[in-house]
């Protein structure tokens, strides 16, 4: 057993989902190196895995398991990464009938959720969330009962009231307002939930990751034996992975005689990228304050107006310029990623 309870964190953000997927090729290849084990995944050595949006889906496939073996990954982190890569077209199917009668997403959501729909069908079938690997957290948010909706791994094994099926889940976290129609779906005790993407309130999942662990291991539900009212900050590592905080540039001139129209992009930009940074903030503090520096890592690169990425721009010139930028984090973190490391196989 790991000396730390282990959280990996995944942030929202459509198809710069690849950026931490990247830095998690490398994660799993120093894992299969340092141990020995060229069959290791991810899956296996975190206790916890979070993720919002895109990395709600991302959570979603590490911790898929084998059809032919339940107790192990079905996907290596490069496997997640070449489906995200090649199933994007299903993600962000485009429509010319769909967008035609919605004038490109104005009366309406931008692409049809129905090719989303039949990908999550195919491949997760009827994958209960309960079967999941490892503890897991996805967020979304209900918005006819109007509060956080966290899906968790732990909690549907214990108590089928918190049981779904994993493509509602996925369906639910990714259910961004203007991208996708809000998704509605039942629990497997029939109860309707209706959701909107989890990016809304929280894009980085990281200080959920440590309140849930910090609540629930051991002291509900016996998760970590360990300790007897759950993990403190000083006996966790967390790997909080960012999908890029956009800093766009609003110029005074410009900004100072906006309406509501004008408005309408930026406060986005400024309250998504404001809340990963928040939480950060936080992170950074609760681990200052114990002075264990080491034990959290945000890698999450600033992405400015020249090279924004757009999220739902599936075209292979955008998604190959993702995967290189994910490839510029691993290197510029590849010391810390490696001490990182280290930490989890104790």
């Amino acid at each position: 057993m790991s000396k730390f309870t282990r959280i990996l964190s995944l942030d929202g953000g459509g198809m710069r989902g690849l950026i931490p997927a990247q830095v998690l090729i490398y994660v799993e290849h120093k894992i299969q190196e340092k141990t020995g084990n060229p069959q290791a995944k991810l899956a296996e050595y975190f206790d916890l895995i979070a993720g919002s949006s895109a990395g709600g889906i991302l959570t979603s496939l590490y911790l898929c398991p084998d059809p032919n073996s339940p107790n192990k990954p079905l996907l290596s982190a490069e496997e997640v990464l070449q489906f995200y890569y090649q199933k994007s077209n299903q993600i962000f199917a485009k429509s010319f009938l769909h967008s035609l009668l919605n004038f490109g997403g104005f009366l309406n959501e931008k692409y049809s959720h129905y090719s989303f729909e039949k990908l999550l069908k195919t491949f997760f079938g009827d994958l209960r969330l309960s079967q999941l690997l490892k503890p897991s957290l996805i967020t979304a948010y209900e918005i006819e009962q109007r509060k956080t909706h966290f899906f968790t791994q732990h909690d549907a094994r214990v108590d089928s009231r918190y049981d779904f099926l994993v493509r509602d889940v996925v369906r639910a976290t990714t259910a961004a307002p203007t991208f996708f129609e809000v998704a509605q779906f039942r629990s497997l005790k029939n109860e309707v939930y209706t959701c909107v993407d989890g990016g809304v309130f929280a894009n980085n999942p990281a200080l959920c990751a440590y309140a849930e662990a910090r609540h629930k291991f051991n002291r509900y539900f016996n998760l970590d034996e360990r300790y007897e009212s759950g993990p403190t900050a000083e006996a966790m590592v967390i790997l909080s992975l960012g999908t890029g905080d956009v800093k766009r540039t609003y110029p005074y001139n410009k900004a100072k005689n906006w309406g509501k129209i004008e408005w309408l992009i930026p406060l986005f930009d400024i309250i998504m990228t404001g809340v990963s940074e928040t939480v950060d903030y936080q992170m950074k503090q609760i681990y200052d304050a114990i002075e264990k520096h080491s034990q959290y890592l945000r890698i999450s690169p600033i992405l400015k107006d020249e090279d924004i990425f757009p999220i739902d721009d599936t075209s292979d010139k955008n998604l190959r310029a993702i995967i290189e930028l994910g490839q510029e984090q691993t290197e510029k973190y590849k010391n810390r990623l490696d001490d990182f490391i280290d930490l989890l196989l104790i």
